[in-house]
């Protein structure tokens, strides 16, 4: 299923995605039941803005890895404490995998963290075959083709790979899940007291199957949940920032702007102007 992504969306870690939608479409594609336990969905970015006029779109990164089929070339983007800014113009198309917060480790074969702030060929998880898969897209989409039809190309390659789940991928995706669902969950102890484990084994886990520690996971969540705050309308940051568990509003506004690239107060004015009424 095919899904247009506009600014009303859910855009957690797409930075001022009205103006970005002005210069380039997103759309989201479901992965077949099979590969639900791995993979989150396919996404397909299209841009036409002229050499003269380029774009340049920031992501604050969601907790995940990517395999991107771009220009013949299968890049896998792996899970990254570092900000991505990323530049468009001419005219180009590119098809990603964002797999779900545990469901890359299982194609690794070795613990996340090791691949953690690193880009790298497909073909090193992948084999070969992701290669003559780039090839393949690479033609259609200079051909006018729109990749979005592409994505079962996609789960035929991963699922002849005859990869499962390993026995924590589920678990650990529920648990990464509910991080980001739950507000409350502010701080890696009182999670770890939660789950009834120790602070540590919780961080392991983490480095493990996700590939960042829980603190930096939780962390992400609540940039990205200020993000949302701001564009919103009116924003308490003290509050805020208390809510998010944050020390104080300092330190919200340190962390934001590390990662959005602007402080909170100025990045509501701009997005908060150009969210529709």
């Amino acid at each position: 299923m095919a899904r247009p992504v506009d600014p009303d969306d859910d855009t957690r870690g797409i930075v001022d995605p009205a103006a970005g939608f002005e210069r380039f479409t997103l759309t989201r594609h479901e992965p077949a039941p099979a590969l639900a336990w791995a993979v989150d969905r396919y996404w397909v970015v299209a841009w036409d803005v002229g050499p003269e006029a380029p774009h340049h779109q920031r992501v604050v990164p969601h907790p995940a890895f990517h395999l991107v089929f771009e220009d013949g070339r299968a890049e896998i983007q792996a899970i990254t404490p570092d900000e991505f800014v990323r530049r468009l113009d001419g005219r180009g198309q590119v098809l990603g995998v964002k797999f779900r917060p545990a469901g890359f480790r299982p194609w690794l074969g070795r613990p996340a963290a090791s691949l953690a702030g690193q880009r790298v060929p497909g073909r090193e998880v992948f084999g070969p075959g992701v290669d003559d898969l780039a090839a393949e897209l690479a033609a259609l989409a200079a051909a006018g083709a729109d990749l979005g039809g592409t994505a079962g190309r996609v789960d035929a390659l991963l699922a002849g790979l005859g990869i499962g789940p390993l026995a924590l991928t589920g678990p650990v995706n529920a648990l990464v899940d509910h991080v980001a669902g739950d507000r409350s969950v502010t701080r890696v102890d009182a999670l770890a007291a939660r789950l009834e484990v120790s602070t540590r084994r919780l961080q392991r886990l983490f480095a493990d199957h996700v590939g960042m520690g829980p603190k930096w996971v939780i962390n992400r969540f609540r940039i990205h949940e200020a993000a949302e705050r701001a564009a919103a309308g009116p924003v308490d940051w003290a509050a805020l920032a208390a809510d998010l568990g944050f020390s104080d509003q300092s330190h919200l506004v340190r962390e934001f702007t590390a990662a959005v690239g602007t402080p909170p107060g100025r990045y509501a004015r701009r997005v908060g102007g150009r969210r529709p009424g």
